[in-house]
């Protein structure tokens, strides 16, 4: 096993550990971790001499932000010799701390006939808007349909008022990615 810091903002803020996986030894799991600072997304990175493997994003879990991926050796050998891990922000949340307002039509937000249709029987939700971004917040329930299920690769699943929901973000009521907001 592996050991090598994972940075954040110039600091090291936590760990990224590399282990062989899989039944010839084939893959390497990669797991970054490192306390959540709570001021946004962030995306970890592997970093090489040669080049740097997106890892994904950190997500929070009992405080801390982690990231799990299995990948080929051979990827991570393209990188070179090995330096560290970095945690880079993609999305900050508001200076002004997070403002959600609560709705009982999310439809109502959107003038879109596709998210109305899909909106309408959802009886609650949350939003607010950063930029020209509006961000959308649809309780997960236990035995109801997932929130917006045609779009449920774009969510985020975060907590929201002490409700876990599915974050979706909009551009001009396009769906967007949320490396994009």
């Amino acid at each position: 096993m592996e050991r090598l810091p994972l940075n954040c903002q110039g600091e090291r803020r936590g760990e990224v550990t590399l282990a062989l996986w899989g039944p010839n030894g084939a893959r390497t799991e990669i797991i970054a971790q490192m306390d959540d600072p709570g001021d946004g997304l962030y995306r970890a990175f592997l970093l090489g001499e040669r080049g740097e493997l997106a890892l994904g994003v950190l997500a929070p879990e009992n405080g801390r932000l982690s990231v799990c991926r299995r990948v080929y050796n051979r990827d991570v050998g393209a990188l070179g010799p090995l330096a560290r891990g970095e945690a880079r922000r993609s999305f900050r949340f508001e200076e002004t701390g997070l403002c959600w307002r609560e709705t009982c039509c999310p439809a109502q937000l959107f003038q879109n006939q596709f998210l109305i249709h899909r909106l309408r029987p959802i009886g609650r939700g949350w939003w607010r808007r950063e930029g020209g971004v509006l961000l959308l917040a649809l309780p997960l329930e236990p035995e109801k349909p997932f929130p917006l299920e045609a779009l449920f690769c774009l969510g985020r699943v975060q907590c929201v008022e002490g409700t876990r929901c599915v974050v979706y973000a909009f551009r001009e009521e396009e769906p967007i990615f949320w490396h994009d907001v």
